[in-house]
């Protein structure tokens, strides 16, 4: 089994709606902070020094689910628990639980790729194969 990371964020009044609840955007800008720091707990360089050493510049999100089962509101304290639950050869399947104590808020599902800058053109990315090594560090 590979590598769980948990990341505490403390909800801010900013990160409700109009009810007090939670916005359901604001999950995912969650799980997505959730994903890099989970790379980051996993010894992976900043995308940044990637970029300068092999050209990776991170892990651009191709799909991206999320059920929602309890509210939550400002001031409360949540873990938010990520894990690769599979690789493939392009691409890796994140996997997030967000909860409060033993209370799961939300649960996501994201498909990653590794990218580089494509050679010819540099504002287009391309995705390669997953890096053996990142793979490696991340427990699999």
């Amino acid at each position: 089994m590979g590598y769980h990371h948990i990341h505490r964020y403390r909800i801010a009044f900013v990160d409700c709606d109009p009810a007090q609840i939670v916005h359901f955007s604001n999950y995912f800008r969650w799980f997505d902070t959730a994903s890099r720091e989970f790379f980051t707990a996993c010894g992976v360089p900043s995308w940044r020094d990637t970029e300068r050493g092999s050209g990776l510049i991170g892990t651009p999100l191709v799909d991206a689910q999320a059920s929602f089962r309890n509210p939550a509101t400002y001031g409360e304290d949540i873990e938010i628990e990520s894990w690769v639950d599979r690789w493939s050869g392009k691409s890796f399947v994140m996997r997030h639980v967000a909860r409060r104590g033993d209370t799961v808020l939300a649960e996501g599902r994201e498909v990653r790729v590794f990218a580089v800058r494509d050679s010819v053109d540099p504002p287009v990315i391309r995705a390669v194969a997953v890096p053996a090594g990142i793979r490696a560090m991340c427990g699999d």
